[in-house]
C-alpha cells in the first residue's frame, strides 16, 4: 500500500455543540456535545484511513492540556502520529451546529507559535518519514507566529527525496512554488482569490500554473461548483445537492485526502477529484470530521456532472 506523510502543524481540541435552534445575540443551550481531536492534518489522515486506499501518518505540534487530550484521542483512534511537544498550548475550536437550519458556526481560539527547536524537530521527523513514503501533504496554516519558512523547508526536503506534495494551504506559498518539488494544489475558491488576486477561477488557475512546480490544481467552493486543472484544461464539477447536512467541517480535508490517495494509485486526476468531491459531500452526513460512508460517497459520485474546457 502507498504511504503519505502529512504535516498538520496546527491541530485543535475540537468541541462540537448540537443545538435544536441557534440564535445570535441570545442564550443558546446545547442538547449534546462531542469532543475529539481536530484540525486539518488530523481530518486528512482520518479521511485517508476511511477511504482505505493509502496509509497516511501525521506529524504535528501538540502542547498543554489540549495537546495531551489530542495525543490520547489519536492513540484511541489508532492513528499513526508523531507529536512534537510544544511549550505553547494547543488551541481549542468549537463548532455550533443548528439542526433547525442545518447551519454551522465555528469559533476558533488563538494559536501560539512553535519555537525554532520545535520546528526543527518537526522537520527532522518529516525528513525521516518522507524517505519511506510515496508523497507528502501540507495540511492547513501554521500556528500564529511560527517560522513562515517551515513549509518551504519541508518542500525542499520533498524535492530532495523526489516526492510529490499535496498542498492544502495558501499562505506564503511563493517559496514553496519556487522549490523543485512536484505540487498538487488543493484549496478553496476564497483561498485562490486571496492567493492570486484573481476575481474568477479561470484567471486564478492560470496564475497558479505560472509556477512550473504546480502540476495539478483543484478548487472547492462548498456546495457550489468545483474545478480541477492540469494547466491545459479545466474540468468543472456540478455537485448534487444534499437533502441534509450534519456537519460540513472536514469536507475540504476529506477531498484532499481522497484526491491524493487516488492520484497515488494511478487514477486519472480529473476522475480522482470526482471521487474526492463525492467523499467530501459524504463527510457532510457525519458529525465526525474526516469520516464518511464509502457507500454514500459512491452514490453521490454517480450524480456529479463534469465538463471540460481547454485553457
Amino acid at each position: 500500500m502507498k504511504r503519505i506523510t502529512a504535516l498538520g502543524p496546527n491541530p485543535a481540541w475540537q468541541k462540537t455543540l448540537f443545538f435544536d435552534r441557534f440564535r445570535y445575540g441570545a442564550i443558546n443551550r446545547a442538547r449534546e456535545m462531542q469532543t475529539f481531536p481536530g484540525g486539518k492534518g488530523i481530518n486528512f489522515c482520518r479521511a485517508a484511513a476511511c477511504h482505505g486506499r493509502v496509509a497516511a501518518r501525521l506529524i504535528q505540534f501538540a502542547g498543554g492540556e489540549n495537546g495531551g487530550k489530542i495525543r490520547a484521542g489519536l492513540a484511541e483512534e489508532g492513528m499513526p502520529v508523531f507529536s512534537v511537544p510544544t511549550v505553547a498550548p494547543t488551541r481549542c475550536c468549537t463548532t455550533c451546529l443548528c439542526l433547525e437550519t442545518q447551519t454551522m458556526t465555528e469559533v476558533i481560539e488563538p494559536s501560539f507559535a512553535a519555537d525554532a527547536a520545535e520546528v526543527d524537530a518537526l522537520l527532522e521527523r518529516f525528513d525521516e518519514w518522507l524517505r519511506e513514503s510515496d508523497a507528502g501533504a501540507f495540511c492547513g496554516t501554521l500556528p500564529t507566529g511560527t517560522d513562515p519558512m517551515l513549509y518551504p523547508r519541508a518542500a525542499a526536503i520533498a524535492a530532495e527525496h523526489g516526492r510529490p506534495l499535496l498542498v492544502d494551504s495558501y499562505q506564503n506559498l511563493r517559496p514553496v512554488f519556487a522549490s523543485n518539488a512536484e505540487l498538487w494544489l488543493k484549496i478553496n475558491a476564497d483561498e485562490l482569490r486571496a492567493m492570486t488576486g484573481a476575481d474568477d477561477i479561470a484567471t486564478g488557475l492560470k496564475r497558479v500554473f505560472d509556477s512550473p512546480a504546480v502540476k495539478l490544481a483543484a478548487i472547492t467552493d462548498g456546495p457550489g461548483m468545483a474545478y480541477a486543472s492540469d494547466g491545459s484544461r479545466i474540468v468543472t464539477y456540478n455537485l448534487p445537492q444534499l437533502e441534509r447536512v450534519v456537519n460540513p467541517i472536514g469536507c475540504g480535508d476529506t477531498a484532499s485526502a481522497v484526491w491524493a490517495s487516488e492520484l497515488l494509485c494511478g487514477v486519472d486526476p480529473f476522475e480522482a477529484f470526482r471521487l474526492a468531491l463525492a467523499a467530501a459531500s459524504a463527510n457532510c452526513l457525519s458529525a465526525f470530521p474526516g469520516s464518511f460512508s464509502p457507500a454514500d460517497a459512491e452514490e453521490i459520485a454517480r450524480g456529479i456532472e463534469m465538463e471540460a474546457t481547454r485553457v
